[in-house]
């Protein structure tokens, strides 16, 4: 998907409480800390997660798996929002009610940033995605998932395992 315009996000403090603004090309300046991310899982009702592979092209985490949707909160919006916005410009769904199951702070989790967990049953086949940044759409059961994050860590982006630990520790994901 080619964007038009210069994308900003909000700066936050340890309280996740917005104190600035950063553009898209600042953004390597800015601390991972200071930046506010969402995530969304989607599974099925076989079970089955959507896990995406990442384009070459990729800055970050080139030609790894990644959560079903994930991105930045952009600046002016909140984590709902954003996780709304990612989800159809990376899935194209729009028909959809997100479940919030998780936050993560820098200060008292794992994760590097702050971020909202959201989850999402979805029956519907995906063929239409941003294929700049997907490779190839992936449907897994979790047990396969696990599989791959013990067999091939180097192939996941790093917050990976931290919410997926979680969510299948917490039954938010059937199994």
């Amino acid at each position: 998907m080619k964007k038009d315009k210069i994308e900003y996000f909000d700066i936050v403090n340890n309280k996740d409480e917005v104190v600035g603004i950063i553009s898209e090309e600042e953004i390597q300046k800015a601390k991972p800390n200071m930046l506010r991310f969402i995530n969304i899982i989607i599974q099925n009702s076989l079970g089955e997660i959507v896990v995406p592979k990442r384009s070459y092209n990729r800055k970050i985490f080139p030609n790894c798996y990644d959560f079903s949707v994930g991105g930045h909160v952009n600046s002016g919006e909140d984590y709902k929002q954003a996780a709304y916005r990612e989800l159809e410009e990376e899935l194209g769904i729009k028909d959809a009610v997100l479940k919030e199951v998780a936050y993560f702070s820098p200060y008292s989790s794992d994760s590097n940033t702050f971020q909202k967990v959201y989850t999402l049953e979805y029956n519907k086949k995906i063929t239409e995605f941003d294929r700049n940044g997907i490779d190839t759409i992936y449907y897994m059961q979790p047990k396969e998932i696990n599989n791959l994050m013990i067999k091939e860590p180097e192939m996941f982006k790093t917050d990976y395992f931290m919410v997926m630990k979680f969510l299948f520790n917490t039954q938010n994901l059937k199994n």
